[in-house]
């Protein structure tokens, strides 16, 4: 049955943490989801995190699309009822989670979703903002960044706190796009670095001769590569022939070159 006030008791420690999840992941399998809650320590029973899902999908707060791409088993995403929920709540969410929820962005989700577990499995990771909180803060404040960006990753490197805003692109824009989002970024204020991560290298080539923005840096990486070898990635910088810099060098630089100034 759809989901009605007074017929389901949300546990604030359990059920909010997983439909938080839900929302900011896009798309995510249960696979996806069950690693985000052991992380968190949510959740440490796959046959009680299994239940869980079960009994906000059959609330109607959060619903299955079926047949996912490259044979990805079933994934999730939140309901009206379900976002409507964490917003009263006070989830920083204003109705736009980055891109459409539908089938051809699928894809697009789940890899993210791979990306964000792989850092933080690492130990790498400290905070990673969603699309769906980057376009609630471009909305509805003053502060806003640049463009949507489907991430804003703070990681931790040399003991430093380091920023960078995250693009990933699984097929191209065209040329004027590009253009257009070089000039946005020369308005940025809020990262440094904007990390471009993108399916095949040709792509990589038309980003790199498209995005040369004067405020940010910005980098230009196989997405393949990266969910490998995380911030050892060798990275192109945009508008430039650099090639094959550790991403993480950049980050280093970014951070000693803010702290100086």
């Amino acid at each position: 049955m759809r989901y009605e006030k007074g017929t389901i008791q949300i546990s604030p420690a359990r059920d909010v943490p997983l439909l938080q999840q839900v929302l900011r992941s896009g798309f995510a399998t249960s696979d996806q989801l069950y690693e985000f809650m052991q992380l968190n320590q949510s959740e440490r029973s796959r046959q009680a995190f299994d239940h869980r899902l079960r009994r906000l999908l059959a609330h109607g707060l959060i619903e299955k699309h079926q047949g996912a791409a490259r044979g990805r088993p079933q994934v999730y995403f939140i309901s009206k009822e379900g976002a409507s929920l964490l917003i009263d709540m006070g989830e920083l969410f204003a109705g736009r989670i980055g891109m459409e929820t539908g089938e051809r962005s699928c894809s697009h989700w789940l890899d993210l979703n791979d990306l964000h577990l792989a850092l933080a499995k690492a130990h790498m990771l400290l905070r990673w903002t969603p699309a769906s909180e980057i376009c609630s803060q471009n909305d509805l404040t003053q502060f806003k960044y640049a463009k949507d960006y489907d991430a804003v990753v703070a990681v931790e490197s040399e003991g430093r706190e380091m920023r960078f805003g995250l693009e990933y692109e699984r097929t191209p824009k065209t040329y004027n796009a590009y253009r257009r989002i070089a000039s946005k970024l020369d308005g940025e204020t809020l990262v440094d670095t904007v990390l471009y991560l993108v399916s095949n290298y040709h792509l990589l080539c038309m980003i790199r001769d498209c995005i040369a923005s004067r405020r940010v840096q910005v980098c230009v990486a196989l997405f393949a590569e990266f969910l490998e070898s995380l911030l050892a990635t060798p990275v192109m910088i945009a508008g430039t022939m650099q090639r094959d810099i550790p991403f993480q060098a950049i980050l280093t630089h970014a951070s000693q070159t803010r702290g100086r100034q």
